[in-house]
């Protein structure tokens, strides 16, 4: 049975490849710290409506209706406006924020596996139930 096809699967899937391209940048902050001239980027979250679309899948019946052109796997990488003065080499990463950041996104990620599980467990025992 392939659990990416249900609505809870697939949005905690969807989250969990957010918050792994969220980890990726994150990393990339900490590694850029002492480069000068280098801005700390963050990625966007998609909206409760991209994410719902993104989880559907469409299908056309005819050649002229639109298709999906958003990929669920791809985010939008920013730099959002330093908040804090940069440092004389104009570099804007704060290593206590991307570490805080980080902290989150590996929180969150831990809470998505668990719900994951949680949903696998159910389903493997009212399976189990309803073949016995």
């Amino acid at each position: 049975m392939d659990f990416k096809n249900l609505s809870v699967f697939n949005m905690a899937h969807q989250n969990m490849q957010y918050l792994t391209a969220k980890e990726k940048v994150i990393a990339e902050n900490i590694a850029n710290a002492s480069t000068p001239g280098y801005l700390a980027r963050d990625v966007e979250k998609p909206t409760f409506g991209e994410e719902l679309v993104a989880g559907m899948a469409l299908k056309t019946t005819n050649p002229k209706h639109l298709s999906s052109s958003k990929s669920s796997s791809a985010y939008n990488v920013y730099t959002p406006q330093p908040k804090e003065a940069l440092t004389i080499d104009g570099n804007g990463v704060i290593l206590e924020e991307q570490m805080n950041e980080a902290s989150k996104a590996s929180s969150e990620y831990k809470r998505m596996i668990t719900i994951y599980n949680k949903y696998k467990s159910m389903l493997q025992m009212a399976n189990t139930k309803i073949n016995a």
